[in-house]
Order: structure tokens, then C-alpha cells, then sequence
């Protein structure tokens, strides 16, 4: 049961420190992005977080997935999973943001890698619908 939780929580801060920080790079460079020729700008914005973040959370939650809990298989649905993931991240922080009137910074990104880690390992988890281990140890079911 230890070693269960404890390899869920190493996921889930990885998949949390990762959203933390991508966020907070889209953070400083969305001044940059939208003052580069304003609709290119936006729309290179938009591709960036909505396309290409989801795509490299999905491939780390998988290559994670892989190397924690030794599943058998690869999913293809990279950038479902990552999508799935951002979403939640960006309510839980639509949530702070508007519940507490704080701007997302460096000190909320750090609150939120020690309260979510261990429920965006459930989710880093089963946002994959599961996986088969070949070690019948590390099962989900």
C-alpha cells in the first residue's frame, strides 16, 4: 500500500510540476506572443497551449505511466490525456484565481504542487483508462 501511494505521488508531482511550470511560461511570454503581429500572435498562442502542452502532458503522463507501474502497451490517445489533464489543472486554478482573487504566480504554483500532487496522480493514472502491468503486483484494478 506504501509503495503504491508513493509511486502515485511521484507521478502526480511530476505531471503537477510540469503544468507549473509551463504555465508560468505561458505566463511571462503571453505579452510577447499577442504583441507579435496581434492575430498570429494570439493564434500561435492558442496552438501552444491548447495543442502543443496537451501533447507533451499526454506523451510524459504515458512515458510515466511506462516507467512507474511497468504497463504493457502504448495508448495512442496522447493528446486526449494531456488534455484531460490541462483542463483540470486550469479549473482547479480558475477556481483559486477567482475564490481567493490572487494572479497565478510562483508562491500559488508551489501551494499547488503540495496539495495536488496526489490527486493528479489519480488522475495522471486513470486518465489513461487504466493500465495492464506486467507485474501483477503493481495492478490497478
Amino acid at each position: 500500500m506504501l509503495k503504491r501511494l508513493k509511486q502515485v505521488l511521484v507521478h502526480g508531482s511530476i505531471i503537477i510540476i510540469t503544468l507549473v511550470a509551463i504555465q508560468l511560461l505561458l505566463d511571462a511570454y503571453q505579452k510577447a506572443f499577442l504583441l507579435y503581429m496581434p492575430p498570429i500572435g494570439f493564434a500561435l498562442f492558442l496552438v501552444t497551449m491548447f495543442a502543443i502542452q496537451p501533447i507533451i502532458l499526454g506523451v510524459l503522463n504515458i512515458v510515466i505511466l511506462h516507467s512507474i507501474y511497468h504497463c504493457e502497451g502504448w495508448q495512442i490517445g496522447f493528446w486526449l490525456n494531456g488534455f484531460f489533464l490541462l483542463i483540470c489543472f486550469s479549473t482547479i486554478n480558475l477556481l483559486i484565481q477567482t475564490t481567493s482573487g490572487v494572479a497565478f504566480s510562483l508562491g500559488v504554483g508551489i501551494g499547488e504542487i503540495f496539495l495536488l500532487a496526489l490527486p493528479f496522480g489519480y488522475l495522471g493514472k486513470f486518465s489513461n483508462r487504466g493500465c495492464e502491468s506486467k507485474n501483477p503486483a503493481n495492478t490497478t484494478t
